[in-house]
């Protein structure tokens, strides 16, 4: 079913012009709409100095005082500190591609670990969020089995990420002609609830699941060998 949001998306992809790369500018789309858009959201951090074994990224850490006296990370960052973790040691934060919110504010994230000793500090909360978006960038000759380990890559890391698995996921597939592999792929995964949008020489494939928990990831296109 064609909800507001996958319909906004349809005509957003539609009518942008088609020099853009959506993989960087997807939020831009979102300007006209009601919707908050924000890219590379972080959904997890390091949660331990023990888990940090790269020596620059530990210094890092310790420089910024973003390991208190008994060794953890804290679970809660400003923009500014987000961004330099990204710059100095970037194996140790994960971010959606892009989150959807219900309005233009987007909530600040919150971590937190369930155990004492976990390698993440995950997203406590998805209040205010409506969907996480991934975008791949394929070629017209990927094939089926190539389409497909693309897609479970994402949606297993999404999965790890347990708040997350309450929301809405949309997988945007783009390529350059058109490339009906990647139809068959999205109808296996997410049965009637694709779409595929054509705008000058780009093909769009829009695959989504209401939440992404439901997504069944025990059956194959190309099982493994």
């Amino acid at each position: 079913m064609l909800t507001p949001l996958i319909k906004e998306l349809q005509e957003a992809l539609r009518h942008t012009p088609s020099n853009i790369q959506i993989k960087d500018a997807l939020h831009l789309l979102f300007n006209e709409s009601h919707y908050g858009c924000q890219k590379d959201y972080p959904v997890a951090v390091v949660h331990e100095k023990t888990r940090i074994t790269d020596p620059s990224s530990l210094k890092f850490f310790t420089q910024k005082n973003l390991i208190d006296s008994e060794g953890f990370t804290p679970g809660d960052y400003d923009d500014t500190q987000i961004e330099q973790i990204v710059s100095h040691a970037p194996n140790y934060i994960q971010r959606v591609n892009y989150i959807v919110t219900h309005s233009k504010a987007i909530p600040q994230p919150t971590f937190f670990n369930k155990f004492k000793h976990d390698y993440w500090k995950k997203i406590q909360s998805v209040n205010g969020l409506e969907a996480l978006i991934d975008v791949t960038v394929l070629s017209h000759d990927t094939t089926e089995c190539e389409a497909e380990a693309s897609l479970r890559a994402i949606i297993r890391k999404r999965k790890e990420v347990h708040q997350l698995k309450k929301l809405t996921f949309i997988w945007i597939a783009e390529t350059v002609g058109q490339n009906t592999s990647i139809e068959t792929v999205l109808k296996h995964y997410f049965k009637e609830d694709y779409t595929v949008v054509k705008n000058g020489e780009k093909s769009y494939y829009i695959g989504w699941s209401t939440p992404l928990q439901s997504i069944n990831m025990r059956y194959f296109v190309c099982p493994p060998k």
